[in-house]
């Protein structure tokens, strides 16, 4: 996968628990809309998303950095036809051309919250972060965000994407057991043991895949990527904690301007602004 940000910073981000609301009332009645939103302007428009409360870490975190005015001033540095817009990098404010942001991440990050029901459909709003290789906990970016575009796909695409995401599988459990054997064993941190370590990861990270069985996508999941669209890719590997619930044309919108090497938009993407309300 290609990383979504080129350095993450090892600063822990405090950990809290938060219990969503069930959306029910004591006679089993559904109560009025108690979900969070969030409207991003932009120099090029506004669009609405829709926070998870099953994600509580990121939601605290982009409500709190909505509200103390981080992301006004900075850019959509990171765009990419059918795939995503990505901003949220503290730099980014100097705006300065030719300048191919990415590395500003707030000085922190926010522990995972990849949640098996929720996936990269058009409009998710996700994580960004750096590959498996250096961040085998699949920890997210402080300050930065991205909106899926993404494309639809047909079934034997959706086909080839399930071999894609085993290999990718593989790989991170791979990683994840290097991280936990030194955990374990401080002593497999030297260099001299790194054989050791390698041949132990490899035989751990086997035994999990054979004990989760295959990835597969759902029939119902397929439905939506054939009909709907997203980036089925990023499936199990990144955290979803929102979506988008009004201004898609605007986020098509930004994913069809033209781009320099480094994905940057040639003309600015701003955000001007960010409100957080409920309904």
């Amino acid at each position: 996968m290609k990383r979504l940000i080129r350095s993450l910073s090892a600063v822990a981000f405090s950990v809290f628990i938060a219990i969503p609301d069930s959306g029910l009332a004591a006679d089993g009645k559904t109560t009025e809309d108690d979900n969070t939103y969030v409207t991003v302007s932009t120099s090029h428009g506004d669009f609405t998303l829709m926070l998870y409360d099953e994600t509580p870490l990121h939601r605290d975190n982009f409500i709190r950095l909505c509200n103390d005015g981080t992301y006004e001033g900075v850019l959509f540095h990171r765009v990419i036809k059918d795939f995503l817009i990505q901003g949220g990098d503290p730099k980014s404010k100097e705006q300065q051309a030719g300048v191919a942001y990415g590395d500003g991440d707030g000085g922190y990050c926010v522990y995972s919250e990849i949640l098996p029901e929720k996936f990269c459909k058009q409009g998710a709003l996700i994580d960004a972060k750096l590959g498996d290789d250096v961040n085998p906990t699949r920890m997210s970016a402080g300050t930065q965000f991205c909106v899926v575009q993404g494309r639809k796909f047909t079934d034997e695409e959706l086909d080839k994407t399930e071999v894609r995401l085993n290999e990718w599988n593989k790989n991170y459990l791979y990683h994840i057991s290097r991280y936990e054997l030194m955990l374990e064993d401080p002593s497999l941190s030297d260099p001299a043991n790194g054989d050791t370590l390698n041949a132990k990861a490899r035989e751990r990270a086997a035994s999990r895949y054979a004990e989760q069985g295959a990835i597969t996508i759902s029939p119902e999941r397929r439905t939506i990527y054939k009909t709907v669209g997203g980036t089925p890719h990023l499936d199990g590997s990144v955290t979803v904690f929102g979506e988008l619930v009004d201004g898609q044309d605007v986020v098509e919108k930004i994913t069809l301007m033209a781009t320099d090497d480094a994905d940057r938009p040639k003309e600015d993407v701003i955000i001007l602004s960010t409100k957080v309300w409920k309904k």
